[in-house]
């Protein structure tokens, strides 16, 4: 293995384990804490850790695939060479 590649790896390995004891703190929003202690079975409280994560991908992965698709568009366009000129 190159010096390089193991320089890259010891520092993601130590910055990983710096965050370790953030971990803890970085749980949930106090919004989610809230809805989750207050919930009255724990099968409410598995519904809605799972909704709040379902959520979060969503929005996290819907922005993402527009830009994707929108920049597959142009690409196929500017390919074709159906792009007008600007």
């Amino acid at each position: 293995m190159r010096r390089s590649s193991r320089i890259g790896i010891l520092t993601i390995a130590l910055v990983l384990l710096a965050h370790l004891p953030c971990e803890r703190s970085a749980r949930a929003c106090p919004s989610c804490r809230e809805a989750v202690s207050e919930s009255e079975s724990v099968n409410d409280t598995a519904g809605m850790s799972d909704g709040y994560n379902w959520s979060v991908l969503f929005m996290l992965v819907v922005p993402f695939s527009m830009m994707g698709a929108g920049a597959f568009a142009i690409r196929q366009a500017a390919r074709r060479g159906s792009l007008p000129e600007l």
